[in-house]
Parts: structure tokens; sequence; C-alpha cells
């Protein structure tokens, strides 16, 4: 530590300030960190004899989002002196825990006439931890007056050398004392990381003026300010940042510089995806594997394998945060999925079984399994006769406690723990009866890879719901699990390879049951460092931060939740740590971290994948150069004659300026936006070939009604400015960067000249909507002078319609969509207040019996009803809420947004050959455009008010084509019943299952609101979906989370079976070998599924009948028929049965060792238990857990 004194007056202001100093004096300005800045709330000043500062009000020039932790402190009852150096160190400047001081450096500037001091003053410079440092003071206050503002500052950093990319933590305490009693002293300290974009550090409210001077009557203590003079010190302790983001702002961080990574984003809820595929990556062997899948003729969006495959590229060579967009889409998941946040190793295991798919017959068949598969023997031992039941089976990951064991040793240890089975639970024996017994399990092998699954959610039965175990659980760099290996394992020979296993990564899961975050602590080479891959940013840890701060310890008295679920506010950062917990470990096995690790070369990614990526990022960049040409460019539209003749809508043309697209048939010209609009006319000369005195442009300008019109003739003095400024006319403030726009007027050629413009005169547009043909057909522009009567141009107008001299015609004024003004033809131009770039519409005036013919054939009798048509129109996408029903179709329809609930469900009973009166329509949900409530039955409802997104007249009008416009979504059901007739019913979801449950059905019915069992049979039967002859024959049941909870009498209410959680309501025809069952000596046993864990039912569970004296292999074989499955597949279905006769803990599966034993046995098959089929689970589930683990994951690509 060096204390170093200077007693001098203030260094002079530059008249110049360095680009340092302006740069700390703006810096200060956005940073105030004083006790009193409302940016932090602060526990105290450090005083010796000063006064309590006075609270000052918050101002609004705190900077937003600190990263220094900054604080005051107050010494109330210490006295001690300021240049006691040490002792104020100990006070102000405690170490902080975890982080190594380079350098302490103590300074004091005594100034010596504060009156003198410029507006803004440097003390000396001194060095501390070799960076020149020095106080930044603005004695009047820095952007306030009632507060003095001081700043710790690396000094001038260009002068020194310091490099641009230069950086310095520092913890510091600044003080002032009173120059003749160095025990009187006030002081604030804080912490932060100094760079060339922060080059100073303080507090704009360091404390009060008016207090400088004066003495606290209340405290006897202060002023600081005596004799014009002040002290002010430094106490600063320098602190190595070992990671090189210590309280990084990560403002313009790179992660690709910083680490060689990059992170992924976040869609929503995806970060525990994030968090695996990061460690998916770094497993170098498995991406090489994923690598090898043939993807040529592959859709990324559609295959999962060249999804993931770009997805694992971009990690590689992409400089910015990837997106996992593609890769959702391929696995079927639509936005919704997104925002469900699913487990890990649910995830894990379900995309490993679509890539072993995948893989199968390509050069990376197999590689997962050598990869992450090790092989795990359960056996049973008699131990007073030599008799041994075993078997070996796969495993892809291993699920350890974390609930009563302290460390991954005793996990294992538990998880291999052996149970005696003796008294009433002894063990039946082939040819020896029940015999004493040990049960257990024992590793026969473990994975190059090996992923450990750390049971930190669990369920609680005494509470029936899921909870986070967030105890202390420690696991090590390195471990040997030669403990947990078989006998025969270990005795392999000397070319067994050691079970060292190093740590490669850990998951880390911070939060509880109902939601949190997931981040990867990943070292990816085998010397390297560790990482933190937290969604889009990549930055390096120490190894604390990765082992201390991830073992968890559950604080008392949270109950398993966070603090701010608990409403704690005291320490919830610190408390918040407690429920930041390893979640999954990935261990390599030492001897193979050069394999695994090795690195990815270009002439591993295949050649396709390259060449994709490589044209896609072209055609990227040549997007961004037209977006940067565009900051120079200018897009100009011209509107001509030959354009309007073929406009059928409203308008001249519909410009979106946003995406700058137009009507087809409208030129475009791409002229440099300071080029003058004389070069633009002459570029127009050159495309039409037209001659200088033959044409005129004209602006067009949006209307405040929101229309578009021709609006004043370019001239000479307009050629001189430049094409930008012709755009900012043609353009709403809104979207600057829009077209500009032009109407092209060539001379008639009939006269070769054009009109000779006076005062008065008017151009407006002509169409003409021909009732008979049905279409609408611009006749061009016509001059007329403003006192000239409306009626004058009737006559050329039937010479422009080629119509007879004696036509009736009646005229209309375009004034906005749906909108058409009809024209008095006794009034003036002026009087009918048309302008240059008004648009006259004109027709036949029909008659009588032509209404009624033109009604009669759903035709439009005036170009009003027309325009009302157009407009009106929109094109709905019908979809059904259950695509797999006969006769469901996806349909889209263009209608009239005022067609009412029948004339909609006509429509689409035509297109789907369905009777309308059964159509009920569903409302899509504005976000996930899933099915969301049935619309009520209201004959008059229009289908503008059926679905919220339909366009509207406006916004059709603007759009530049009907199918330019998103469709909207309604769903619609088939119902077996009108719906008139669903007041007193209800519908009720069904599971249909038949002799083989292969062949189970999903069947929606209609029974009474308050029906019975016997109603949803008969129902069933008039729809043909059971045999009524054997109705008499019909079980219906209810089942919650794969576990069957209630056998419905044929009398009994039903109730609302799918509002419960995880509910689902089976009808099934009950087996022949049930109804012949003795009911004497046979049992009715429930059958469940569950996958590895029998706490996690899936699948159908049925009842099935067990015989007296019938050997297992009989038994089996009758229930893989009743399944319905294949040899193939039952071959990988295990036989246990599930031990529930303690509620309070969990479900046990007991394996089936002997196919000539029987169930009924005495000490075999409990009253209470059931018969397990441990299988994997296909399905897309609900679970009754709700919180992060609702719905079941899957993957479709």
């Amino acid at each position: 530590m060096t204390v170093h004194e200077t007693r001098a007056t203030p260094s002079p202001p530059s008249t110049a300030p360095s680009p340092n100093d302006t740069t700390g004096s703006n810096a200060s300005d956005a940073s105030e960190m004083g006790p009193d800045n409302g940016s932090r709330k602060t526990n105290g000043e450090t005083q010796g004899n000063a006064p309590p500062p006075i609270q000052q009000p918050n101002d609004n020039t705190t900077r937003p989002t600190s990263v220094s932790d900054s604080e005051s402190v107050k010494t109330r009852d210490a006295k001690f002196s300021i240049m006691d150096s040490n002792n104020t160190i100990n006070h102000l400047l405690p170490e902080i825990s975890d982080l190594e001081t380079e350098e302490v450096k103590v300074f004091h500037w005594h100034i010596e006439d504060w009156r003198a001091l410029e507006p803004r003053c440097h003390g000396p410079e001194f060095t501390a931890g070799g960076f020149p440092w020095r106080i930044l003071l603005f004695p009047r206050g820095n952007n306030q007056r009632e507060s003095v503002s001081i700043y710790l500052e690396v000094a001038d950093p260009a002068s020194h050398g310091l490099p641009d990319d230069w950086h310095v933590c520092a913890q510091f305490s600044l003080v002032l004392s009173n120059p003749e009693d160095s025990t009187n002293f006030y002081a604030n300290h804080a912490t932060h990381r100094f760079s060339a974009d922060e080059i100073d550090w303080g507090f704009t409210r360091f404390y009060e003026l008016k207090a400088m001077a004066r003495n606290n009557a209340t405290t006897g203590k202060g002023p600081f300010l005596v004799n014009n003079s002040v002290v002010i010190s430094v106490f600063v302790r320098v602190v190595k940042d070992e990671t090189g983001v210590l309280w990084h702002t990560f403002a313009n961080y790179d992660s690709r510089k910083e680490t060689g990574y990059v992170g992924i984003k976040n869609q929503g809820a995806t970060c525990y995806m994030n968090s695996l595929l990061q460690s998916l990556y770094c497993t170098n062997s498995f991406r090489k594997a994923v690598y090898q899948i043939p993807t040529d003729s592959d859709k990324p969006t559609e295959s999962v394998s060249l999804a993931l495959q770009r997805c694992f590229y971009n990690l590689q060579y992409s400089d910015l945060p990837i997106g996992t967009t593609e890769l959702t889409k391929s696995f079927g998941w639509d936005s919704l999925e997104a925002f469900r946040q699913h487990d890990v190793q649910e995830f894990n295991r379900v995309l490993q079984d679509r890539l072993e798919e995948k893989m199968k017959g390509t050069p990376a068949d197999g590689a997962i399994s050598k990869l992450f598969v090790g092989k795990m023997k359960s056996y049973i031992k008699c131990i007073n006769v030599d008799y041994e039941s075993s078997r070996v089976e796969d495993y892809y990951d291993i699920q350890l406690n974390v609930k009563g064991c302290k460390d991954l040793h005793a996990s294992f240890d538990d998880y291999i723990m052996v149970e005696t089975l003796e008294g009433e639970n002894k063990y039946m024996a082939e040819g020896h009866g029940l015999q004493d017994a040990k049960k257990g399990v024992i590793f026969d092998s473990f994975p190059p890879v090996l992923h450990l699954q750390l049971k930190r959610f669990e369920y609680d039965f005494m509470r029936d719901t899921m909870v986070k175990i967030n105890d202390r659980h420690e696991f090590p760099e390195e471990i040997n699990l030669d403990a947990y290996c078989s006998e025969d394992a270990l005795n392999e020979g000397s070319e067994r390879d050691p079970n060292d296993y190093v740590l490669h990564g850990v998951l880390v899961h911070s939060g509880d049951l109902h939601g949190g975050h997931y981040f990867a602590l990943i070292k990816p080479d085998k010397d390297g460092k560790w990482y933190r891959f937290d969604d889009d940013r990549v930055t390096p840890v120490t190894k604390k931060e990765v082992f201390e701060e991830n073992f968890g310890d559950d604080p008392v008295g949270t109950n398993g939740s966070p603090p701010f679920l608990n409403g704690m506010r005291n320490n919830s950062a610190r408390l918040m740590k407690r429920f930041t917990n390893a979640y999954m470990l990935v261990y390599i096995r030492k001897s193979q971290l050069d394999n695994v690790l090795g690195p990815v070369v270009d002439d591993d990614i295949p050649l396709h994948l390259k060449r994709r990526v490589s044209e896609e990022r072209a055609i990227l960049e040549r997007r961004r150069k037209d977006r940067e040409e565009m900051h120079l460019h200018v897009k100009v539209a011209v509107i001509t004659d030959s354009s309007f003749a073929n406009r059928q809508e409203f308008d001249l043309a519909v410009f979106d300026d946003k995406n700058l697209e137009t009507t087809p048939g409208v030129s475009i010209f791409k002229v440099a936006k300071n080029d003058k609009v004389s070069n633009l006319k002459q570029a127009i000369i050159d495309h039409y070939r037209l001659q200088n005195e033959k044409f005129r442009l004209w602006t067009i300008v949006h209307r405040t009604n929101k229309t578009v019109r021709v609006d004043q003739p370019v001239t000479p003095a307009d050629e001189k400015s430049s094409v930008e400024r012709l755009r900012n006319l043609s353009c709403v403030a809104s979207h600057a960067a829009g077209f500009a726009k032009l109407y092209l007027e060539v001379a008639d050629s009939s006269t070769n000249k054009l009109v000779n413009l006076k005062n008065d005169s008017i151009m407006f547009f002509l169409k003409y909507f021909d009732i008979h043909q049905q279409k609408i057909i611009g006749k061009g522009r016509m001059y007329v002078r403003g006192g000239d009567k409306v009626g004058d141009i009737i006559p050329k107008l039937r010479e422009r319609a080629d119509l007879p001299k004696d036509a009736n015609l009646v005229l209309y004024e375009e004034v906005k969509p749906t909108m058409l003004d009809h024209m008095n033809v006794k009034e003036t131009f002026t009087q009918a207040e048309i302008q240059h770039g008004d648009i006259v519409c004109f027709q036949l005036a029909p008659t009588d019996m032509e209404w009624k013919e033109l009604h009669a054939r759903g035709q439009y009798a005036t170009v009003r009803e027309y325009f009302s048509a157009v407009y009106n129109r929109v094109i709905v996408k019908f979809q059904p809420k259950s695509p797999e029903k006969e006769g469901s179709q996806e349909v889209s329809l263009t209608l009239d947004r005022r067609t009412n609930y029948n004339g909609v469900a006509r429509e689409l009973g035509k297109a789907l050959g369905a009777d309308p009166l059964k159509i009920l329509f569903i409302t899509a949900n504005p976000i996930t455009k899933q099915p969301k409530d049935p619309l009520p039955y209201t004959p008059r409802m229009a289908l503008e008010n059926m679905a919220s997104s339909i366009p509207t007249a406006a916004e059709y009008a603007h759009a530049i084509s009907l199918e330019s416009i998103p469709q909207p979504v309604i769903y619609y059901d088939i119902l077996d019943v009108n719906l008139a007739d669903l007041e007193s019913k209800k519908s009720i979801e069904v599971n249909v299952l038949y002799p083989s449950l292969r062949d189970e059905a999903t069947v929606s019915v209609f029974v009474p609101r308050a029906g019975v069992a016997e109603d949803i049979i008969k129902a069933l039967c008039s729809k043909g979906k059971l045999d009524s002859k054997y109705s008499e024959h019909v079980r219906v049941y209810e089942a919650v989370d794969g576990k069957i909870t209630t056998i419905f009498s044929r009398d009994q209410p039903i109730g609302n079976p799918g509002e419960k959680m995880g509910s689902v309501l089976y009808v099934e025809q009950i087996p022949q070998e049930e109804l012949e069952m003795n009911i004497e000596v046979d049992r009715l046993v429930q059958v469940v599924n569950y996958h590895k864990e029998p706490t996690r039912f899936h699948g159908v569970p049925f009842l099935f009948v067990v015989k007296k004296d019938e050997s297992f292999s009989d038994t089996k074989k009758r229930l893989q028929q009743r399944l319905g499955v294949g040899d193939k597949q039952w071959q990988k279905v295990k036989c246990t049965i599930v031990k529930t006769s303690n509620p309070t803990i969990d479900p046990e599966a007991v394996p089936i060792e002997q196919d000539d034993c029987c169930l009924l046995k005495p000490g075999m098959l409990g009253v209470e238990d059931y018969i397990g089929l441990d299988r994997a689970d296909k399905s897309t589930r609900t679970s009754r857990f709700g919180g992060m683990f609702e719905r079941g994951i899957f993957i479709r690509g």
C-alpha cells in the first residue's frame, strides 16, 4: 500500500479540453452515483464528525443500468483519522471476497483555495495498479448546483499510451475531510470497471454545498470547508479481473471476439434448449456425427437433421448470436411451443431418439450409442442358495437423487444401494421357492460421454405436487467410478479404459418449479477455460462460478420457492443464488478427451451445407447492401395512362411505402437521391422515347383523407431540386423512405400537344363503370375550367366510352374507399369542389328493369355497389378443429365481410359437402392461431364479427392486393347435431378402445348436459363407433395422468371430465376373457405404462385378467395381444409389478424375472399393485403437475 499526500492549488483547466476530459464530463453526467441520486438505495456514508447528509431529490440524469455496486458507508460510532491509512482502509475499503488485490493506493489532495477553483478541475495524478489516476472535481456541482460532484478518473488514457481496449477494475472510496481535524470526514465508496467508454465514476451529489462550511448542531460534527480549505482523499484498490468481464456492462460485448463462441437467441422460453444445444455442440464428436447425416435434399424447416446441422454450422462460423426458429419449426413446433419451458432431460432424450432414427443406415449409424450409451445390470441374488437373476440393459443417462445426498459420490452410492428382500417380501427363486435375497443395480460400463441428471424436481406425494430440491449437492471436477462397476467389468483386463471422468459441462437451473432460467457452464477444450453460455451471450467464468455457486443450498423458511415468491425483499439477490443449482452434469472419460473433443475442421462439414449457407449469406449480404444503397438512392414510381386504364379498384394506384411495393403496371426508376429532378426527367425521356415538349410530369401526394392523388405539375424550378425533395413531397412522415411518385402526362395523339394550363384549369381523371361487363375502365384525363358546368362534359364522356349520343349517364366523385358522392350536373366544377387529380366515375343510368335483372344475377347496378363489394371482400381460411376427422379439410373462401353466420356456414358447407346447420365455428387465438372459443350460434352475426383479425375496408384499400393481406383464420367443427340443439347438450371427447388397444380412436359425442355413462354409450352406437349388439358389455372409465381413477356405472353422471388436468375418458367393449373369468380365483388388475421411473404414467391404462396358475410367459402373450404390438416392439417392453401400498413414498417397480412364475402366487402381486409396462412414451401428453413441465415434448421432423 502506498500513501501519497499532495498539498497544492488545483491545476488550471485547459482552454481546450481533451476528448477524454469531455468524455469524462459527459460520462459523469450520466453516471451519477451519490447517496441521493435515486439510482441505488445506499446504506450510509462513512463519516467522522461530519453531519448526516441532507436528503436530495432524485436526479433524472442517473445512469439507468449501472453495474457498479455503488453504496455509501457510515461509521457513526468509530472515530479515527482519515490519515490513518490502515484503519481507514479497513473501514472504508474492506477486501471483496474472491477478488485478488493488485495494489492499494491512498492519495490526499489538500485544496488551499476552494473559491479559486474552476467549475471543472482535476487533482494531481497518481499511479495505482499500473494506471494513472486523478480526482475529477466539480466544486459547484455537475449539471446541478446543490451538491459538490466528485469522481475518480483514469487520467488522460491517450497521452499515457493506454491501448484502445484498456480497462481496469477498482474498488474506491472518495472522502471529504476537515483540514484541521482529520477525524471529521465524510466518504462514499463504489466499485467500477473503468474503460475508454467510462473513464470516470463517482458521485454527482457527493455532499450538499451549503453544509460544507457549517457545523451540524445536532451531531456536533463538521464543517469540512475551513478557511477556504478542504482535503479530498481517495482510497483505491485495484483488483485483478480474472475472467476479463468483471463488472462489465456488456454494452457492445462481442462473444466471438472475447471467447471464440457465440450464443443462441431465446425465442421466449427456449433457454433450456439453448443450454443443451451448446453442450451438444461442444461435444465435438457428436457434432461430427450430426454432420455425417445425409441431408442433401432436405428442407431445413422440415428436417431436424438439416436444421441441427445448420444450427451447429452457424455456431461454428457466425459472428453474432444465432436463431433457432428454423430448428423448432423442423420439430413441428408452433410459436406457442417456444414459450413453453420443458425438461432438459426429456428434450435431450427425444432429440437423440429422433437423431438415432435419422442416422440408421448412414455413416453416422451407431454414433449416439457409442458416445452416450452405457450398460447397467439389475440383479436379484439369493443369500442362502446359489441363485441369481439379472438383466443387462442400456442407458443414455443416469438419474441421481439429490435429496439426502451430500455429493455426487453419495448419489451414486444411493443409486446402487442394495435392498434386502426378506420376511413378507422374500423373493420367489426358480427351483428354490421363497428366499432371502439382495436386490440392486450395478454398472457394467460407462460411456465416453456421461450425462448425469440430478433429480432437482421430484413429486411430493404428501403435498400432491412437484417441488424443486435446492439442497446442497457437491460435484467434483474429476471422479473415479470404479466403485460403482460390477466385478466382471473391473476384471476385463489391462485393455479396459479407467473409469476416470473429467467434468465437461454443468447445466444450471435458476428458479423454482413454476419457472426460471437455464444456462450452461462448459469447458470446451481439454485444457481450456470455463465459459458461461447464457442464451445470446458467452462469457468466461471462474471455477467458483462453476462449482461452489451451483451446488445449491435451500435457505430456511422459503418452502422451496424463490424469495421473490415469498415476499422476501431483503437480501433477495443473495438468497436467489440458493435457487440456482446444477441440474445436469456432463462428464467425459479422461482417456477419451482427445477423441471426444477433437477439433471439428472444415472437411467434417458437408459440402452441400457449406454451399447452401454460403449462398444464403450472399443473398442476405446483397439485401443488406441494397438497404444501404437505399439510403443513397430513391425509388421513383411513375403512373401512366396505360397503368391507369387497367385500374379496377379505387384511386390511381396503391403504394406500400414501407415495403416499397406498388400496383402492377406502375414503372419504377432507381435514382441517386442527390440527383436533380432534371436528370430523372431525362431518364424518363430515354425510357419512354419521348420528346421534351410532348409530355408533362405531375407530382403525386397523399391527401389527408388517405387517398393518393395527382397534385401539381413539375416546374422548371422543381427540376433544379433534388429527387430526395421530390420524395419528401410524396411520402407521409411515417414512411419518409418510400416512393417518389409522379404522373406522366403525354400529349394526346389527336392534337399532339399538351393542354395549356391556366389559373382556373382543372385536370381530373375519368373511370367508366360498364354495368354489362361489370368492370371499370380508366378513360384517361380531362381538362375543364372551374366555371364550367359538370353537365357540359357528358357528351365527351359518351364519346370516350363509345356510348350512344342520347345515353343517360350518372356521375360520381371518388372521395375515399366505399365513399362515392353523386355529382350534380347543374353545378360548376368549382361548386362541386373538383380540383387537380380528382377522379370522376361515370356509368349508364340503369332502368328499373336493369336494376332487377342485375341484382337477380348477383351483379352490381351502380359503381357505388361495385366498390362496396370490392372493398368488403375478404379471404378467410377455414381450418378444421380436428384435422383427422373424416371430411375435414382446410378451405380458403373469398366472402363479403357483411355475410351473416348462416351465409358463411352455407358457403363453407358447399365447399365441404357438409350440412351447414351442423357447422360450428370456433375463434382462433390472435397470438398462437390455435383454436380458442366456440362462437355462439347467432344467425345474424356478420363475418367481420366472427374473427378479430379481419381487415377493414380501409386496410384493403391501401393493400397491394387482396391476396397480400394475411388471411384471418376461423376454425370449424362438423357436429352430429344441429347447432340449435346445442343449448341442451354438451360435447364430450372420449377415447374408444377396441379389443386391440392399438386401434384406439378419439371421438367427440353430444350428450345431455346432465348426461350419464349410458348416454355416451348410446351416442357412440349411433355414430357407429360401438356395435349396439354388444352395448350391454361396455365399460366407461376415467383416467388421470395415465392411471384409472373412476369406473362409471351406467346410470352414473359423467360430469365434466375434460376440465381436469390430465383427464381422459375411455369407453371400451369389455374383452371376452373378462366376461368369462372365474371371479373366485382370477383377478382383474390395472395395467399402467411408464418410462424408466414409475412416477409419471403415460398412455392408456386398462383392466386385465390375471389367471390363477397361469405362467407369466402366457400372461405376457395375452398382454402383447391386448396391446396390439409386434414382436420387435414387445421386446423393448419390460414387465414389472408396481408396488403402491404406501402412498407416502414413490411407487416401486419390481421386475418380473421368471417367465414360469405365476403372478397370483403369495408375495408376488399385492391387492393394490399394478402391472407396469416400462416403455417409451411416444405421445404428447399433459401432466397434472403443471408449471414448467405442463406438456410433454415432441419432435416430428
